[in-house]
């Protein structure tokens, strides 16, 4: 996957300039975000964190250890001992009310999650409200990096297709994140995300 990444970063950014002239192959607007900079209006959430009477430990927070396009990615972590955690990103774009939309999310990212067992579950979705509970979310396929042995940090390509309604309100609000599904601390990375919107 590492020899894909510079075609693929490439090509997102290929992408994004056209798009801005409207020369692109993609109708609607395209959105590139590399966070070298700031986390870009990207919002910072967390629902079921409760152990007891206190909260595990989470965050999500720019990083240089490691990233896919520059220095800088967004790092993930969560001591999920409560066998529950849910952290994500999340930013609302202005839409059309009450109109569908076809929406195009890829990313990097990366895990050092191996094998089949005791995988976590990606969150990746884009819904017409902010969301307030569990319910709410998007849940996507595993956290795992392909690999059947301990090789560290693998950066894998995510991509996922959606259409919905945006809201009364104009809003339509782009989450990714993790679900914690087994009780253990876990790392991963985000970068090189793109998000483009198709009116239907």
């Amino acid at each position: 996957m590492h020899r894909l990444l510079p075609l693929f970063v490439g090509s997102l950014l290929l992408l994004w300039a056209c798009d801005q002239k409207s020369c692109g192959p993609l109708p609607g607007t395209s959105h590139l975000f590399s966070f070298e900079k700031d986390m870009e209006q990207w919002q910072i959430r967390g629902i079921d964190l409760e152990l007891g009477d206190t909260l595990v430990a989470w965050s999500i927070q720019r990083t240089q250890e490691i990233a896919a396009d520059g220095s800088t990615a967004v790092r993930f972590y969560l001591e999920n001992y409560n066998d529950a955690g849910k952290i994500w990103i999340q930013r609302p774009f202005a839409a059309e009310p009450n109109s569908p939309y076809d929406v195009h999310v890829v990313y990097a990212f990366a895990s050092a999650d191996f094998g089949m067992a005791n995988l976590w579950t990606l969150i990746t979705g884009v819904v017409p409200q902010s969301p307030q509970s569990r319910d709410d979310l998007v849940y996507q396929g595993h956290t795992g990096n392909g690999s059947d042995t301990d090789v560290g940090f693998q950066w894998l390509i995510k991509e996922y297709d959606f259409s919905v309604c945006a809201g009364s309100d104009g809003q339509l609000y782009v989450l990714v994140g993790i679900w914690g599904t087994w009780e253990t601390p876990r790392t991963y990375y985000l970068d090189s995300l793109a998000v483009s919107f198709t009116k239907q």
